[in-house]
């Protein structure tokens, strides 16, 4: 009885048990744990928590771009598509996501200075690198990822919610902050609890008109709240980095260099597997594969002068940084 005590079924049911003797109690309680279970195994049964396809689509994120379970991922997801049965295809998928995993991103195709764009954005600006020819870097991957991208989740609430913050964010009201747009979304929230969606509906009482009279002030009083927490925060970030600034730069160095010689050794196994594709390629005659080979290997000698050429610069920065603090 203790144990069916400590159900969840609200303080108004609860007070309303009192009436009952001990065993219509524990039928009671028998029929809500049992609601519980019916309930559990629904979800297990309906929600995607087994599936494997959400799993290795994560590897299409920027920051998974150099995991070392995304080339995996992505086959996995290649054998996943009717689309992409042709082996050809698959095969070529493998070659140009090694070539993906070398290039060079830069930093804005995937950051914006309030967030992040679209994984869609992303992929849109990857397809744009083109090979020395002129032609397509990307077409197999290309395809694949548009598969993926056109996958349905079907969150319609959540959906809804955005379709209401794109009315919000019109175009002279594009730098809205997070609190005001939670502030229109509650307004409007109100509007449709208190009024039945229509405004001129909502009773006025004596707590809104005050609220709406301090709405100012307190604008104000955030303001300088604000004001005051970032110079107080960037006051503090600039007696760290006057502090830290030697050894950050420093192990940033570090970092750096283990990073190219990582990426050294992943551009030389890509060279090893071009040369090799090329070789075999060229024996059996197939012009196709000739092709993907000579990518490969187009990508990796590239990749790998400006590889050097930062290997060679990150040492002399660690050399002349060696020599400052010595001083």
């Amino acid at each position: 009885m203790i144990f069916y005590l400590e159900l969840e079924i609200g303080e108004a049911a609860r007070h309303g048990l009192n009436n009952l003797s001990d065993e219509e109690m524990k039928i009671f309680f028998s029929d809500i744990r049992n609601i519980y279970s019916l309930i559990t195994k629904e979800l297990i049964r309906t929600l995607p928590l087994n599936n494997d396809l959400l799993r290795h689509l994560q590897c299409l994120h920027p920051s998974m771009r150099l995991s070392e379970t995304s080339h995996i991922n992505l086959m996995n997801i290649a054998r996943s598509f009717p689309q992409m049965n042709v082996p050809d295809d698959i095969d070529r998928i493998s070659a140009e996501w090694l070539v993906y995993q070398n290039e060079k991103i830069p930093n804005e195709w995937f950051e914006k200075p309030d967030g992040y764009h679209s994984i869609d954005y992303y992929w849109k600006n990857i397809f744009t690198l083109k090979t020395n020819s002129g032609t397509d870097k990307f077409i197999a991957l290309a395809k694949l990822v548009k598969c993926a991208l056109a996958l349905s989740h079907g969150n319609a609430d959540i959906e809804r919610g955005f379709s209401e913050n794109a009315f919000l964010l019109t175009d002279d009201r594009s730098l809205l902050s997070d609190a005001s747009i939670n502030g229109l979304r509650a307004t409007r929230d109100g509007v449709k609890f208190f009024g039945n969606g229509k405004p001129h509906e909502v009773p006025i009482t004596k707590d809104l008109l005050d609220s709406i009279h301090d709405a100012h002030s307190r604008y104000c009083i955030d303001l300088e709240k604000q004001r005051q927490e970032l110079l107080t925060k960037k006051k503090i970030e600039e007696e760290e980095i006057k502090k830290d600034l030697s050894v950050e730069k420093e192990n940033s160095l570090y970092d750096e260099q283990k990073y190219l010689h990582t990426n050294l050794t992943n551009i030389q196994k890509l060279l090893d597997e071009g040369t090799e594709r090329l070789a075999k390629a060229i024996s059996s005659k197939d012009f196709k594969e000739i092709e993907t080979a000579q990518l490969l290997i187009e990508g990796g000698n590239k990749k790998l002068a400006v590889t050097n050429t930062q290997i060679v610069y990150n040492n002399n920065q660690l050399n002349q940084l060696r020599k400052k603090q010595k001083k």
